[in-house]
């Protein structure tokens, strides 16, 4: 995305980090790379000039990470980048948040990761005096590539590619706002812009279509392009105690400053399917 709009891209990652899905753009001249647990992080932006951070790294906890290896990833680094930016004049930062973290939304299901995120927000506004700064909260997004442990990689491998005998499911009627990568991707870039034109401070975006789908439908939809034998065994799974049963974002403000998706969760899903 950034690379083919001829941005210049400084990425920090471990050393152990798993790159595959962008190891062709580190051979590039476009792209430099460090790795926070071996360099120093201020070096970084001492030898650059830096005029945006987008943040993306997160930890949601779902393994054995204790609490304060959550904190480090969600709170404790996006903190000392925030002191850096300040330090070293960049512009602005860009938040990458989910809309699992709504501001009243608190669920027993990922509850540290959760915390963590809603902490960071009051951080953020507090280094807005000094940077701009913007909070992107993410619908259910999805693509190529995606990480498997997430549910709509699950359902496409499952159903679509593996074609398993059946899968058992909630009854499927908590709807969630499903937007594809490239949408997301667009975004961001109108929100890089958005911060080279405009004065402010603090600003919170939803990403999302602005629809809600079922979940039952969305797999149904994999299942029908992909023509799957798979059996959907909707209701064999009890919802969780406090479920979510409905998110959607509100993009009027996205769309305010000309940002529209382009892909419904049908037009997306038959991409992905089609490329299998």
């Amino acid at each position: 995305m950034l690379v083919s709009e001829n941005f210049n891209v400084i990425i920090l990652k471990r050393s152990f980090s798993d790159i595959y899905r962008i190891s062709e753009l580190l051979n590039t001249n476009k792209v430099i790379s460090y790795d926070i647990d071996i360099v120093n992080i201020e070096e970084v932006f001492q030898k650059h000039k830096i005029d945006i951070i987008i943040h993306c790294a997160t930890n949601y906890g779902r393994t054995s990470y204790s609490c304060h290896k959550v904190l480090e990833t969600n709170l404790i680094f996006p903190v000392m980048l925030l002191d850096y930016a300040v330090k070293y004049n960049v512009l602005g930062f860009i938040n990458t948040d989910s809309y699992f973290n709504k501001e009243d939304n608190l669920h027993s299901y990922l509850l540290n990761y959760s915390l963590s995120k809603k902490s960071l927000i009051q951080w953020l506004k507090y280094f807005s005096k000094k940077i701009k700064i913007v909070n992107m909260m993410l619908e259910h997004v999805y693509g190529e590539n995606d990480n498997k442990e997430k549910f709509v990689f699950q359902m496409i491998d499952n159903i679509a590619v593996k074609q398993t005998k059946s899968i058992d499911l909630t009854y499927g009627d908590q709807k969630r706002d499903f937007i594809y990568v490239d949408d997301v991707t667009d975004a961001y870039l109108k929100i890089i812009n958005y911060i080279k034109q405009y004065s402010f401070k603090y600003k919170s975006f939803d990403v999302g279509t602005g629809q809600a789908v079922k979940i039952k439908d969305f797999v149904y939809e994999i299942k029908k392009i992909s023509n799957s034998p798979t059996i959907l065994n909707f209701g064999a799974i009890p919802y969780r105690e406090d479920e979510m049963m409905y998110s959607c974002a509100d993009v009027e403000e996205l769309n305010d400053i000309g940002w529209f998706p382009k892909y419904s969760y049908k037009q997306a899903l038959e991409k992905i399917l089609l490329n299998k």
